[in-house]
């Protein structure tokens, strides 16, 4: 009996120690969120590069409805890394105004420096200090920095030299102002495009071929690197470039790495990638240049050619020039574009026949834009006059500051009512193409 006594005792000394504890908060709060003390950070900034939104900025945009069209600079703590996607080249990760900070911005599928891909996948950590360009938004529910954002700086260190340089970013101080005269080099050209201005216009941009050209022999392009010391730092994205004067590349060895070029397009950054995009062309490779400005404007050129402005004449030496005369607009002659010039009859009924002459790859064509057709090098055109020719005058496009007037070793060899014109060329790259647009036979008095 006592000891049944003993035991109702213990149970209910038991039970109210139970009761008692119900009372004693726990010694470890078992949820993170509920139980921060995470101090409250003021929004601040101006979604500028001097003046960077912080995170309680960026979301207070958000959750206004705001959101951003335009790219915005955002400062902030990486609280935690989704992944570095080095197959891709882009990373999810999430920004706080403090490293313990549990509100935090998601960057979504963001890029590296000047919008280049993540390559190691060691590129950042948690804890890093980070200013991201990009645009904000709500994408259902979730608060983040939409794709194609790229890192403007991680703990101080910058892709612009003038801050010390950047981990795989170009050494190389901006400069160039965009003309044939000043090239931007590729530095500048991502400044430019890293401050969302791009351009709508074409410019010039100066650098060395980074890597192995891609042809695409279907749509006759290239795209390729170039960056300006011609290794993988700071390198910019060519893409679907065309050869000199808007040409198509006929062959894979008319590039390469090492090649210095000059490159006229526009500059843009696509899904993160910053480019000089499609349909740009090359204006000079390794010193070629096809413009006016290497040397072919003006003057006597081989003997019986002169060039002025965009006229060209070729006088048949020691036979005088009468008034009567045999002429054709190539623009009235009903050619569709981008086709292949012919034979075509001058007003008098006499004849001009193109041909690709010794060039393996590229023959006459004619081109509405250039309103005639293009002679490419070594192209010819042959005469088939009704008198003796005494003088033959082209009249040429002119397109972005360039005549196109022919290279300055053209020939035109004259016999008796005949004649043949040559865009005479023997360098294995460059020169002038003639896009001739109308043209006058003089016969002899």
């Amino acid at each position: 009996m006592k000891k049944i006594i003993k035991s109702a005792l213990a149970l209910a000394m038991v039970a109210m120690m139970f009761i008692s504890c119900e009372d004693v908060p726990a010694p470890f709060d078992t949820s993170y969120k509920e139980s921060s003390t995470e101090t409250t950070v003021e929004p601040a900034g101006e979604g500028t590069l001097a003046s960077p939104y912080n995170v309680a900025k960026s979301l207070e945009i958000i959750t206004a409805g705001t959101y951003t069209s335009d790219k915005v600079y955002v400062k902030g703590v990486v609280t935690a890394i989704d992944n570095i996607d080095t197959s891709y080249g882009n990373a999810t990760y999430y920004l706080g105004d403090t490293g313990t900070s549990t509100t935090t911005l998601e960057i979504y599928r963001g890029y590296y420096y000047s919008g280049n891909k993540f390559t190691k996948g060691d590129e950042f950590a948690v804890g890093d200090t980070i200013v991201v360009l990009g645009v904000l938004t709500n994408y259902n529910g979730t608060k983040e920095v939409t794709q194609g954002s790229q890192i403007v700086s991680i703990n101080g260190q910058t892709n612009d030299s003038s801050t010390g340089g950047s981990t795989g970013g170009s050494t190389a101080t901006p400069s160039g102002e965009g003309t044939e005269a000043s090239p931007y080099n590729v530095a500048k050209a991502q400044s430019i495009i890293e401050a969302g201005t791009y351009t709508s216009d074409n410019v010039y941009v100066a650098g060395t071929v980074v890597g192995t050209p891609s042809l695409s022999t279907k749509y006759n392009s290239a795209t390729y690197y170039i960056s300006d010391d011609g290794t993988e730092n700071g390198k910019l994205y060519v893409y679907g470039g065309k050869y000199f004067n808007g040409d198509n590349f006929t062959a894979d060895n008319l590039l390469k790495a090492g090649d210095k070029v000059v490159i006229l397009g526009k500059l843009t950054n696509y899904n993160g990638t910053y480019e000089i995009t499609s349909n740009s062309q090359i204006v000079s490779l390794n010193g070629q240049t096809s413009g006016s400005t290497g040397g072919d404007t003006g003057g006597q050129t081989s003997g019986n050619v002169t060039i002025d402005g965009t006229t060209v004449t070729a006088v048949n030496a020691g036979v005088t020039a009468g008034t009567t005369t045999a002429t054709i607009d190539l623009n009235t002659v009903g050619q569709d574009n981008a086709t292949d010039a012919t034979t075509y009859s001058l007003s008098d009924g006499s004849t001009l026949t193109f041909a690709a002459g010794t060039n393996p790859t590229n023959g006459p064509k004619f081109y509405t834009a250039t309103k005639g057709v293009r002679l490419y090098a070594n192209n010819t055109i042959t005469f088939a006059g009704k008198a003796k020719i005494a003088k033959i005058v082209f009249t040429c496009d002119s397109y972005n500051g360039t005549d196109y007037v022919g290279n300055s070793t053209q020939t035109v060899v004259f016999d008796g009512n005949n004649a043949t014109y040559t865009n005479t060329y023997s360098a294995n790259s460059g020169g002038v193409q003639l896009r001739v647009q109308t043209i006058t036979i003089y016969y002899a008095q």
